[in-house]
């Protein structure tokens, strides 16, 4: 893309435009955050497993080796055991390696869903050109890559030297420890090392995350243009015609159900018309219309009206007049306050308010 065309893609993506996207197969997704919240939780689930499955190994090396020099080992009782090992390693890591897997899928799909496209996985001769891949490797998206790897390697190198910096003293007595000790502070060493990486790292899988989306919204950007032929074209299908006006209608709708309950009177046809009218004494200069609607819109007010136990009135002329005079949300005009003065007075009079 080139600057001019950067320069001229202004507005924000459509939900057309963002659903295509997905469509093909391109979420925005963060690989820092997924690597991040897999090692995180694979951590808090060696802190609760790593006791048991520590014990675990420690009995089958036990009883692999607890035979070792009094028994005579054959070829098909060294498969035997071998086999056995496996099944016995696999049936300790395997719920945990599964674990860090599901962890990773979650994450994955948090962040913006699994999308298959078969327009990506379609095998196309240009991604065989090593030219086209060189320039896929030395594009923008491939540097940014390769600075955030870079970063995140001193930062882990950073670290891991601060650890052991402040361990230097307990490193020197290692030469007079046995071999749980020596595990015991590798281990020690190893816990804040990876710590105080998670921390640091959660930081950066944030700041990464927010990066990957507005990176991913910049590239979706359209142009004007392409915003006003997008909105041609989805006016110009009746399915979606009917669909906006549905929409409207129901915003509509929700909108009277809001503010008819708050109307002093609703001024009536009574069939054609019916005006929705609402007057606070010591805010307004004057009354106004907070709803209209004609015919079967003028039905559904009276109904809502009725439903909040605010009064009807029939005022033929009237209710025309406001129809055709007024708009929603501004004041009656002055011609009109003697015969909406009568209204409010009747109904006040009914209600008893002053």
């Amino acid at each position: 893309m080139s600057e001019a065309d950067k320069h001229s893609k202004t507005e924000q993506p459509t939900q057309k435009k963002l659903d295509e996207a997905r469509r093909k197969g391109s979420p925005p997704l963060s690989r820092d955050m997924t690597a991040t919240v897999t090692l995180l939780c694979s951590m808090l689930a060696l802190y609760a497993l790593g006791g048991y499955m520590l014990s675990a190994l420690k009995e089958s090396c036990r009883s692999l080796l607890g035979g070792a020099g009094t028994v005579r080992i054959t070829p098909a009782m060294a498969q035997n055991l071998l086999e056995s090992q496996f099944l016995s390693i696999g049936g300790i890591l395997g719920p945990f390696l599964v674990l860090v897997m599901g962890i990773g899928i979650v994450s994955v799909i948090v962040q913006g869903g699994v999308s298959i496209s078969a327009e990506r996985i379609s095998l196309k001769l240009e991604k065989l050109n090593p030219v086209n891949g060189m320039k896929r490797l030395m594009n923008k998206e491939a540097a940014v890559e390769a600075v955030k790897s870079i970063l995140k390697i001193l930062i882990v190198g950073y670290i891991a030297y601060r650890v052991l910096r402040d361990e230097i003293p307990g490193i020197l007595y290692l030469t007079e420890a046995d071999i749980r000790g020596i595990f015991t502070f590798v281990s020690h060493i190893s816990y804040k090392i990876v710590v105080h990486t998670c921390g640091v790292m959660i930081i950066l899988a944030a700041l990464d995350l927010a990066f990957v989306k507005w990176s991913y919204l910049q590239n979706l950007k359209m142009t004007k243009e392409e915003v006003k032929q997008e909105q041609k074209d989805s006016d110009g299908d009746p399915h979606v015609k009917g669909k906006i006006r549905q929409m409207r209608y129901e915003r509509a709708f929700r909108r009277l159900r809001q503010i008819i309950p708050t109307a002093d009177v609703v001024v009536t046809n009574p069939t054609h018309f019916a005006v929705a009218l609402k007057y606070e004494r010591h805010r307004m200069a004057a009354p106004i219309v907070i709803a209209k609607g004609a015919d079967h819109l003028a039905i559904r007010i009276k109904a809502m009206a009725r439903e909040s136990s605010v009064m009807l009135v029939e005022n033929r002329f009237l209710a025309r007049e406001l129809y055709a005079q007024v708009k929603e949300g501004e004041e009656i005009p002055e011609s009109l306050y003697v015969a909406v003065a009568e209204v409010l007075a009747y109904v006040y009079g009914i209600k008893g308010k002053t």
